[in-house]
């Protein structure tokens, strides 16, 4: 739920309207091009530093670093300038990698073989069932409550949603036994 619900809250009105903040006051499409560029620079050094690592409390990690979702949004709600925006979007993007990384992990050492393609596919349907409704409704929406209205409520609703979900106790314990890996089977 924590994810299916960013996709609506956070992520698509982000999508949304930080286009249109850039345009307003950031310099346009270069600026958000910059913005979303430094977004995807952050995921592979977030990627390339989860390279051969698995903290102790995996799960706790995937957790916290979903925080970094909420900086972005709230940069652009606030009215910070676009070097701190993009500065956002860098740590945004390294959290994504980093969570991703370690809740697949999570998966794959956790769920029986037997059934992993059909809890993937249930997490997938989740993540992205409630994403385009947020598409939608973040222009119309914004236009009772303004962008920054929008764009800020993403953020508390991000920043809530992480300090719920770390209050289980098996989110806090975070880690998963130790097994070994299994190759293809001859």
């Amino acid at each position: 739920m924590h994810i299916c619900l960013f996709n609506l809250f956070v992520w698509g009105p982000f999508l949304v309207l930080g286009p249109v903040i850039a345009e307003r006051r950031l310099g346009g499409a270069t600026s958000w091009g910059l913005v979303m560029a430094l977004y995807g620079g952050g995921a592979m050094a977030g990627g390339l530093v989860m390279l051969g690592r698995l903290p102790r409390r995996p799960l706790l990690v995937a957790t916290v670093a979903t925080l970094g979702w909420s900086l972005p949004s709230a940069a652009l709600a606030t009215g910070w300038s676009l070097p701190w925006v993009c500065g956002t979007a860098l740590v945004a993007g390294a959290g994504s990698a980093v969570c991703g990384t370690l809740y697949a992990t999570a998966t794959q050492r956790q769920v029986p073989p037997t059934v992993l393609a059909r809890a993937n596919a249930y997490a997938s349907f989740g993540a992205f069932a409630l994403g385009p409704i947020g598409l939608a409704a973040a222009g119309p929406i914004s236009t009772l409550l303004g962008t920054s209205g929008v764009l800020g409520f993403g953020a508390v609703w991000q920043v809530a949603a992480v300090t719920a979900v770390l209050t289980l106790p098996s989110i806090r314990a975070g880690g998963f036994p130790r097994r070994p890996m299994r190759g293809p089977t001859t």
